[in-house]
């Protein structure tokens, strides 16, 4: 492949979903589209704001990036975290603007239940018409509600690429540890959703669009 664009709809998505793929094409041109900033997660919370947990998502990124040893262009959509269902003209006319020929194209699956998923998936296949012939659906929360499909092709990490992955998830703090002591700072991704969703492997749904 020339170039792998994985499309994350919240900042840590693109490591879960593909970040050992990213680190197992290093010759190619890497672009992680950011459908939204992930300033939603801790709607509730006292202790942090939107705009704050904006900017800590993005430095968040930037080091677990950095963790993956993968160098990539970062495309910020701006779409509203937790508001992508009514966004999806928007997305396909966004992403369309984004894909090429020839791109080999990673996204959320439909089966992920979560409302912002399941529009970007939808939305991305839309797009993907006319510049790819096959969008490759990567399961995170279909893994925790048992919802994935059988995969096309389960991509294996070797030990530094598994070790890499897993310290590249740490990065992101601000999912994994409470932010505060009141409810709503508490974790997004819980210890065993995590166990669940990060495995020393990595599956893809070959969708024909």
């Amino acid at each position: 492949m020339s170039r792998l664009v994985v499309v994350a709809p919240h900042p840590d998505d693109e490591v879960l979903t593909a970040g050992g793929l990213m680190r197992h094409c290093p010759r190619c041109d890497v672009v992680i589209v950011a459908v939204t900033d992930g300033e939603a997660s801790h709607a509730r919370s006292t202790c942090i704001t939107p705009d704050e947990l904006r900017v800590r998502r993005a430095a968040e990124r930037t080091e677990a990036l950095r963790r993956l040893g993968i160098t990539a262009e970062i495309v910020r959509l701006g779409a509203p975290d937790q508001g992508c269902r009514g966004q999806g003209a928007e997305l396909a006319a966004s992403l369309a603007g984004i894909l090429r020929r020839g791109d080999t194209v990673v996204g959320p699956s439909r089966d992920d239940r979560h409302p912002d998923h399941v529009a970007v998936a939808e939305a991305l296949i839309g797009a993907a018409a006319g510049a790819v012939s096959t969008v490759w659906e990567a399961p995170r929360w279909a893994l925790v509600h048992g919802t994935r499909p059988p995969a096309s092709f389960t991509l294996g990490l070797d030990a530094a690429a598994w070790t890499a992955k897993r310290e590249a998830m740490a990065a992101y703090a601000s999912q994994l540890v409470p932010l505060g002591p009141d409810p709503a700072d508490g974790p997004v991704v819980h210890p065993d959703e995590l166990a669940t969703m990060l495995r020393p492997c990595e599956e893809f749904l070959a969708v024909e669009v």
